[in-house]
C-alpha cells in the first residue's frame, strides 16, 4: 500500500509548506519593527499567531537580523520567566558563547555538550538561591542583549501572561525598563486577550501605557478557500468550495481548527470534499473533545448552563423576550450578569456588534449545539 502524505497538519505552529504565507501582513509588521516601533499582535488562540512569528523569523533571518523567541504561555513563576528566556537563548548558541565570554556577572552558568549528531551544542543555566536572584538574573540577562547584535528583535508570545502573575507588577516593569534600555532591540508581543492587551495600552497607570502598536491578525480570504482546495488536489481529492467556506464560517475561521478538519477528511476513502464530510469530520473532532467540554459544562451553574446554549444557538438579539422566556431565564439582568459570568471564565469572548457575544472556542459552541440544543 502507497503511503500519502497528508497535506494538512495542526495542533502545533505549522511551517514550510504546511503555512499559508500572509507576505501583506508580514511587510506591515515589518515596517513598524524596522523603524523600531515595537508591536502587540492580537489574535485569538488557535489563530495561527507563532506560525506567523517563525515564518516571519525565517524570513528576516534570511536578511540576517536576529530573533529570540519567547513563550510565556504555561509561565507562573518569575523562575519559569526566567527559563523561557534562557530557552529562546539556547537556540542562539553564538550567543551563548558571547554570553559565556561578556556576562560574567549574569550568575549564567555555561555548559557545552555533544548531540544526538555529534555537534557540540551551548546551553545556559541559571545559578541563584533566592527569588531576589531569580530577579536579578532576569534583569542582567536582559542587559545582556545589548552585548549580543547590533539590531535584535525580541519576540514574546502570549505575552498577557506576565500580566496574571502576583507580583504587584515587577515584571511588567521590567520588561518596560528594558524596552527603554536597550537601544539595539525592538519588540514584538503577540496575545490573545484582546481586553488585557488593550488595558496594558490604554490604561495610563499600565508601564506600556502607548509603548507599541497594536495590530489584529487578518481573517484570511478567498485566496486561502483556494489554497485549502489546492492542499487536497495534492492526494487527488476534489472539493467543492461552498463546503469549504461553510467550513470556514463554522469554526470562525480558526485556522487550526480548519487544517484539523481537512486533515481528518484527507484521511478517508473519498474523491470529493462536501457539506456532508465537513460536518462529519468536525463533529468527531467534538467528540474527541467531549470530555473536556463535559467537564466546563457541569462546572457552571444552571443558569449560566442556559445562557450558554441560548448564546450558541441563537445568532442575534439574544436579550430578546422569547429568547430569555425559551431558555428559562428569569429576565435580561440575570442573563447578563450569566454572560458576564462566562467572559470572566474565558468561555465567551465579547464582540463589537451589541446584544451578540462569540465563544472563545468555537468547537465548544459546536458541541453545545449537537449535544444540548
Amino acid at each position: 500500500m502507497t503511503y500519502i502524505k497528508n497535506p494538512f497538519k495542526y495542533g502545533a505552529p505549522v511551517e514550510g509548506e504546511y503555512y499559508f504565507p500572509l507576505p501583506g501582513f508580514n511587510k506591515l509588521v515589518l515596517s513598524y519593527l524596522d523603524n523600531r516601533i515595537n508591536v502587540v499582535l492580537y489574535g485569538p488562540r488557535r489563530f495561527g499567531k507563532t506560525s506567523f512569528i517563525l515564518d516571519l523569523v525565517k524570513e528576516e533571518e534570511r536578511q540576517k537580523k536576529t530573533f529570540i523567541l519567547i513563550d510565556v504561555y504555561n509561565v507562573t513563576s518569575h523562575l519559569d520567566f526566567l527559563q523561557q528566556v534562557l530557552r529562546g537563548l539556547r537556540s542562539k548558541q553564538t550567543w551563548v558563547q558571547k554570553l559565556k565570554d561578556k556576562v560574567f556577572k549574569a550568575r549564567l552558568i555555561p555548559s557545552a555538550a555533544l548531540d544526538p549528531m555529534g555537534q557540540m551544542t551551548y546551553s545556559l543555566s541559571p545559578d541563584f538561591s533566592s527569588a531576589k536572584d531569580v530577579k536579578e538574573l532576569i534583569q542582567d540577562t536582559f542587559s545582556a542583549f545589548s552585548k549580543l547584535d547590533d539590531s535584535v528583535i525580541v519576540t514574546i508570545d502570549e505575552f498577557q501572561k506576565i500580566f496574571q502573575l502576583d507580583d504587584s507588577g515587577w515584571l511588567q516593569h521590567t520588561v518596560r525598563t528594558q524596552m527603554q534600555e536597550l537601544k539595539n532591540c525592538v519588540f514584538l508581543f503577540s496575545g490573545s486577550k484582546k481586553s488585557v492587551l488593550s488595558d496594558m495600552l490604554n490604561n495610563q497607570n499600565s508601564p506600556f501605557y502607548k509603548s507599541c502598536e497594536i495590530l489584529d491578525m487578518p481573517i484570511l480570504g478567498d485566496d486561502f478557500t483556494d489554497w485549502i482546495i489546492e492542499r487536497f488536489k495534492k492526494i487527488n481529492i476534489q472539493c467543492d468550495k461552498k463546503a469549504i467556506i461553510e467550513l470556514r464560517k463554522l469554526v470562525h475561521d480558526t485556522p487550526n481548527y480548519i487544517q484539523q478538519t481537512c486533515f481528518h477528511i484527507a484521511t478517508q476513502d473519498i474523491k470529493l470534499v462536501d457539506s456532508h464530510q465537513v460536518k462529519q469530520a468536525l463533529h468527531t473532532i467534538v467528540k474527541q473533545n467531549a470530555y473536556t467540554f463535559e467537564t466546563i459544562h457541569n462546572s457552571l451553574t444552571l443558569l449560566q448552563q442556559r445562557a450558554l446554549r441560548l448564546c450558541a444557538n441563537e445568532d442575534r438579539a439574544i436579550f430578546s423576550r422569547e429568547f430569555i422566556n425559551r431558555y428559562q431565564i428569569p429576565n435580561a439582568p440575570t442573563l447578563a450578569q450569566s454572560i458576564k459570568a462566562l467572559k470572566q471564565r474565558g468561555i465567551l469572548d465579547p464582540t463589537p456588534k451589541p446584544g451578540q457575544v462569540s465563544f472563545e472556542d468555537p468547537l465548544f459552541k459546536i458541541w453545545i449545539q449537537i449535544e444540548l440544543s
